[in-house]
């Protein structure tokens, strides 16, 4: 198995659950931000779109973090990270597996590019304030009351569904929109100190 990584992307959040699930990969360093991922031969071979993470193992290449992380938490552990496929708990599953990628990140991926990653002249405010609108009125509290009903997002036990859902908190952390749910500060505090969150995020 070898991942194609670049430290602080969606990438970690395969790391985390990999480190998670007690297994080990080959890592293949992708500086995407100095163009690696641009390359042709990459493209052509791992991710079209010259991104991270990718995944491969058995032959077959496998992209987007949220369908790696659903495909390793089916795969390993013996089912303990993810519910019994056709159960009611399974359908919330993949509602959060889903929910992040698709909803969350484009949110907060707007938030840090016009606030960080951009030069300063092609950055938009108007862009940046309509999505901390979305953070915080929407999408924040619905993930406030949800934790606010258990230790993790789907209940009393954790799942790969809370390395994409914490993994977000831990950008909008970054991003400084955060705010002070009690139920967000309780999760995150205790997510961020597990030792499988801490092995993902070093490298």
């Amino acid at each position: 198995m070898k991942l194609y990584h670049q430290p602080r992307t969606r990438s970690s959040r395969v790391r985390w659950l990999l480190a998670e699930l007690g297994v080990t990969c080959d890592v293949a360093p992708i500086d995407v931000f100095a163009g690696e991922g641009r390359k042709p031969d990459y493209q052509q071979a791992v991710h079209p779109h010259g991104f991270v993470p990718a995944l491969e193992e058995d032959g077959q290449i496998l992209i987007e973090s949220s369908a790696i992380c659903m495909y390793l938490a089916d795969r390993y552990g013996e089912g303990r990270l993810a519910p019994k496929l056709g159960t009611a708990e399974r359908g919330k599953y993949y509602e959060w597996m889903v929910y992040v990628p698709a909803t969350v990140d484009p949110c907060l991926e707007t938030i840090m590019f016009h606030t960080v990653f951009l030069p300063e002249g092609k950055r938009i405010p108007q862009l940046v304030e309509r999505a901390k609108k979305s953070w915080t009125t929407k999408m924040e509290p619905r993930i406030e009351a949800a934790l606010a009903k258990s230790p993790f997002i789907l209940g009393e036990t954790f799942s790969a569904a809370d390395v994409l859902v914490g993994g977000a908190l831990a950008w909008a952390q970054m991003a400084g929109v955060l705010g002070s749910g009690a139920a967000i500060t309780r999760y995150l505090d205790a997510i961020t100190k597990r030792p499988a969150f801490v092995a993902g995020h070093t490298t």
